[in-house]
């Protein structure tokens, strides 16, 4: 079998190579093709008295070229007469720039003009100054290639000069000075000249576009013009070696609330939007992948170009009944103009659990049953001599000693990734086509098997294709096409119940298998290896197509300048199919040896060999969505910055497998919006949306429903009276919005308004109480009032820069919800219907803070960035319709959504004097039993002493910070993330120490037998009480004595690069070359130990997250 693994492996990464190599033949060719494209491309152009733009624009028109020089640089009002057929380039502006003090450089497809002499950027350099010096530098861009044109300035005077074509220049200054260096499309370069007389400074490329500008809903914004509460976060902060993106966003946003349910291989992560603000049927965020609705984890962490989250009404009203809980808005990348980009990057990590749950071994679990035994029978239930045999392991069939975590689990396993993509594109078309493959393997410990395979694996298979075409220099087609296909081959037993057996089946029960071979299980048990090796295996598959055509026209030139029409069209379709191979062979169990020292054998059951297909399921469904909008962006006379859109949207989703009649009707939803936007000099800004939405979920007189928003803002840094303090206080914003968003999420009570009619089993009729007639009655009563779910957001922010380096953003929250969907539950029965209505009454509040901080310094060759954010919320129930509780702390309203109740634990009892002495305990208490208070006074311990204790077990407090280093080629980066308020009343029979059939089922955790209550060690102070023969009513209570606090604090990702220097890599033919190890889940930090705090579990009984060291390899050609 680990042949065959190996064998595929190997085969799915020859298809993946041969693929790579189709992609690199077609970039190199391509590549090729751009060397020589100044050679081949011939141009023809007769024009008289025109002026240097003109020229610029007609060379652009027959060509490719895109024409880069600064302000200053040339007189583009010149002129000129140029009179040239079939030439080349450089002979065109060779006859353009005759006799002027201008020069060019071609690089590929676009030509950069600077001036011979780079004596000047705005006019003469004045005499020279006796205490100044000449200071030569070079210009290199991130590849170390010269940048001919670059502006070299002195800060706060108007002497610099621009490098000539081999990045080079000389300028005469002081000690004193700084240079600002500047190109374009790079970062602003300040340096201090000090005792330098020569530098040599190696230019970074600025923040792409999309970080100029703010995604919104249906758009972009400039950055300082958005008001509405948006986080954004770059990409490169999510490339972490996971199956599912979610899984990396955890402490990276501020606002986003993420937990990780499991680290099974393809799992993904819960995440919330400020977190939960209703009990209704949906409280996560809507997901947008290029405006259309898919899921987050379905998009290549190496595809995305700009991902955000929506908080507030004005940023997501316009979305209407789908923007209620928040809006996570994914852009994919896409081609832009020039030569082909080849992308290539492969990964293989190797992964072990972050905390495997450590259970008790044969010595401990003897102790424990002997100490019970001894309670409840006045004897031990094994000798010293038994226990002797079981840890001594001299018969092993008989007296065994299994670690059963160390023999089904394995303490490392593997992944691998590889993505290849290009991108590039002329003036008329642009592509950007990726793929990649995914694949990581589980811990369990699967045993070599001729017949099947039976590991864990997942495996992801991605593909995109991004193509822009301008039909027209005013009208843009874009088609987007995407597949993942993803499979999971596992054992044929449930992954869950593994973890069940390994912990609560008792080291001393049984073997993994007898010596001879024989399938072992002991009587009412379940052999975790049995299950492993012998059920067979079930495979998973998933197929998610994804299209989208849109075409945008701009009308700047046709109508007015500023308005464009977008129109889109999507299509999406999902299928998935799980297939079941189960086998149930005969197991034994060994009740002792014969005279000859054989084993007897008893047969529990008959069985067999055979693999059966046990099960298939399917499923699937299929979706689209139409889009048409307007949207209008201009400024008048510099001052007066106006914006608006309108748009018109429709859904529709159909499930192929529906399970009834009514799931068999498509889900509809249709809507328009509306957003309009002024500001003043950029510096006074007020924005209002609105959604006008309708469901298919209510009646006629309320399909449609109305959530309009509005927002304004104060740019104070824009303020002439303050440009004073600009040099320190570079940003100033304060900013605030309030609006009402909608949800249509009633779960599966869809078309409620109607009533239903149903059989049913009988009712009691007249005094005949024990005759029941069987007919039609009401199965559900009708609502016809039933509307929309709505949330009122209230937003405050503030938004502050300081010396250009630091920046700052914090914003205080409040919603509240009302009309959430509940079934009725205070009217009572003496009303003599027992159907109860479900009605929009349910009531709920939100709020808190989050905040970010990010930092950015260059230091000449060192690069170093930081950032921080932190989210804090809390919810409350405010009215959820149930009757109300005799005693007021046992109220629900008031609380927050999944507070926990217990009782208050006050010790454990030290003696049966204290336990006289106390309120009545559950069943009969002993000395090392629990010890409660008793709340309401009335000397019986019950539930009706059971409060609000501790949080919930979804963190309040979420955070994370980061920083990020370079130097030379050399970067390094590490991120830590954090949870706070939140606990867990941990619970079970491995905690509790019961099990029912004890030898079958006792196993508890190491950590319990360690620190449990003994009557040879009466401790008062034990973490763990009393245990008993059968389970204990009062010892397994949830109370304040089993609850933890699972705050953590964990470095999620640490990573260490270096970049090959540009003169190796090209030896090679390669642009760049990055070789990196990164780590995930390196520590973590805090006071819960048995298992992975994160983890959604109780007990324990869970798939561990995982530590994963990564290795990679970058290149682009």
């Amino acid at each position: 079998m680990v042949n065959k693994q190996f064998s595929n492996f190997w085969s799915i990464k020859y298809r993946i190579m041969k693929l790579a190599t189709v992609f690199l033949i077609i970039g190199i060719n391509v590549s090729l093709a751009n060397n020589t494209y100044s050679q081949s491309t011939m141009l023809s152009l007769k024009v008289n008295n025109k002026t240097v733009t003109e020229v610029f624009s007609e060379i652009e028109k027959q060509s490719e070229y895109v024409f880069f020089y600064y302000d200053g640089v040339l007189d583009v009002n010149r002129k000129v007469k140029v009179d040239v057929s079939n030439q080349t380039v450089d002979v065109v502006l060779k006859q353009l720039f005759a006799g002027t003090n201008n020069t060019f450089v071609i690089k590929d497809r676009q030509i950069f003009i600077s001036k011979k002499n780079s004596d000047s950027l705005v006019g003469p350099l004045p005499v020279k100054n006796q205490n100044r010096n000449t200071f030569r530098g070079k210009v290199l861009d991130e590849f170390g290639e010269p940048l001919p044109g670059a502006a070299i300035q002195v800060k706060g005077s108007t002497r610099g000069v621009t490098t000539d074509l081999d990045g080079s220049f000389e300028l005469e200054v002081s000690k004193s000075d700084r240079l600002i260096i500047s190109f374009l499309g790079m970062e602003d370069q300040e340096i201090v000249v000090g005792n330098q007389n020569d530098i040599v400074v190696k230019m970074k490329p600025k923040a792409d576009e999309l970080e100029e500008v703010t995604i919104v809903a249906f758009g972009k914004q400039k950055k300082e013009s958005v008001i509405g509460a948006i986080t954004t976060l770059s990409t490169d902060n999510i490339k972490m070696p996971v199956g599912k993106i979610s899984t990396s966003l955890a402490g990276q946003l501020a606002g986003l609330v993420v937990t990780q349910t499991s680290g099974e291989p393809g799992a993904g992560a819960n995440f919330w939007i400020r977190g939960i603000s209703t009990f209704g049927a949906n409280d996560r965020p809507l997901v947008l992948v290029d405006g259309i609705e898919r899921s987050l984890d379905l998009v290549d962490a190496e595809d995305i170009e700009s991902l955000s989250i929506l908080k507030d009404a004005t940023a997501t009203a316009v979305y209407g009944v789908r923007g209620a809980n928040g809006i996570v808005l994914i852009t994919t990348k896409r081609g832009k103009e020039g030569k082909p980009s080849i992308r290539a990057n492969v990964e293989y990590g190797l992964s072990t659990p972050t905390v495997m749950p450590k259970t008790a071994d044969a010595g401990q679990w003897i102790d424990y049953y002997n100490d019970i035994s001894l309670d409840a029978y006045g004897r031990p239930a094994y000798t010293p001599q038994q226990k002797e045999m079981f840890l001594n392991g001299t018969d092993p069939d008989l007296y065994p000693n299994v670690n059963w975590m160390k023999e089904i689990f394995k303490n490392m396993s593997n992944s691998q990734r590889v993505n290849l993509n290009i991108s590039g594109g002329g003036k008329r078309i642009r592509y950007y086509i990726s793929g990649s493959y995914y694949s990581e393997g589980g811990i369990f410990n699967v045993q070599k098997n001729s017949q099947y395979d039976a590991s864990l694996r997942y495996n992801k298979f991605s593909f995109r294709s991004n193509l822009d075409v301008d039909l027209s220099s005013s009208t843009v087609l874009n088609l987007n096409l995407s597949n993942q296909y993803e499979t999971k081959n596992r054992p044929g037993t449930g992954l869950g119940d593994f973890w069940i057996r390994c912990i609560d089946v008792p080291p001393i029960t049984m073997p993994t298998v007898y010596s001879d071979g024989t399938i072992s299980c002991y009587p009412a048990s379940n052999n975790p290896y049995n299950m492993l090796n012998n059920s067979g295996y079930s495979t998973d598959f998933w197929n998610n197509t994804q299209s989208l055509i849109g075409l945008t026209q701009d009308f700047s030139e046709l109508i007015t300048k500023g308005l464009k029409a977008n129109v889109k069209f999507a299509w999406d379709a999902y299928n998935g199919a799980t297939l079941d191979r189960k086998k149930s062979p005969a197991t034994f169990y060994a009740t002792g040896r014969d005279e000859e020292g054989n084993l007897i054998f008893h047969k529990n059951s008959d069985g067999s060999d055979y693999i059966d297909l046990t099960n298939k399921g399917y499923s699937g469904n299929r979706s689209w969505a139409l889009e048409a909008s307007l949207t209008y962006d201009r400024v008048f006379n510099d001052v007066h910055r106006v914006g608006g859109l309108f748009l018109y949207n429709m859904r529709e989703y159909n499930d192929n497998v529906p399970g009834s009649y009514i799931a068999a009707f498509a889900h509809k939803n249709q809507g328009i919006a509306a957003r309009a936007t002024y500001s003043f000099r950029d510096t006074y800004f007020i924005e209002g949306n609105f959604g006008y939405n309708g469901s298919e979920n209510f009646s006629p007189g309320h399909k449609f429903g109305f959530f309009p928003s509005i927002a304004a803002g104060y740019l104070i840094s824009n303020e002439n009276y303050f440009s004073g303090l600009n040099s320190v206080v570079d940003l100033l914003k304060i900013k605030g919005s309030y609006g009402l968003i909608g949800s249509d999420e009633i779960g599966g009570q869809r078309f409620a308004f109607n009533s239903e009619m149903s059989w049913t089993g009988g009712y009691q009729f007249g005094e005949m109480k024990e005759n029941w007639i069987s007919g039609i009655a009401t199965g559900r009563i009708g609502n016809p009032s039933i509307s929309w779910e709505t949330a009122k957001k209230l937003n405050v922010g503030l938004e502050m820069g300081f010396f250009n380096k630091l920046k700052a953003q914090i914003d205080f929250f409040h919603e509240k919800r009302e009309g959430i969907y509940i079934e009725q539950e205070s009217v009572p029965s003496v009303v003599g219907n027992n159907i109860r209505q479900w009605i929009n009454l349910g009531k709920m509040q939100n709020g808190g803070v989050d905040a970010s901080l990010e930092y950015t310094q260059n230091i000449n060759d060192f690069m170093i960035q930081g950032r921080a954010n932190f989210t804090f919320n809390r919810n409350k129930k405010l009215y959820d319709d149930k009757p109300t509780p005799v005693w007021a702390y046992r109220e629900d309203v008031g609380v927050p959504l999944y507070q926990q109740r217990g009782l208050v634990a006050m010790g454990l009892f030290e003696s049966e004097e204290e336990v006289n002495n106390s309120p009545r305990q559950f069943g009969g208490a002993k000395p090392g039993d629990i010890k409660y208070k008793d709340i309401n006074g009335d000397g019986i311990i019950d539930t009706n002493d059971e409060i609000a204790i501790g949080r919930t077990h979804i963190p309040e407090i979420n955070y994370g910070f980061g920083l990020s280093m370079g130097w030379r080629g050399f970067d390094l980066s590490f991120f830590f993330s954090g949870v706070g308020n939140v606990t867990r009343i941990i619970q079970g029979g491995a905690i509790w120490g019961v099990g029912g059939n004890i030898e079958a089922l006792g196993g508890f955790f190491a950590e319990v037998a360690e620190n449990r209550w003994r009557p040879d060690n009466p401790d008062p102070n034990a973490k763990y009480p009393r245990m008993y023969m059968a389970p204990s009513q009062n010892n397994t209570q949830p109370s304040t004595f089993f609850q933890r606090d699972m705050s953590f604090l964990r470095l999620k990702n640490a990573e260490f690069g270096y970049t090959i220097p540009k003169n190796l890599t090209k030896k090679i033919g390669l642009s760049t070359m990055r070789l990196y190890i990164q780590g995930l889940n390196l520590l973590t930090l805090s006071k819960f130990k048995m298992w992975d705090p994160e983890l959604d579990t109780n007990s324990g009984m869970a798939y561990p997250n995982m530590t994963v060291v990564n290795f990679g390899l970058n290149v682009n050609l």
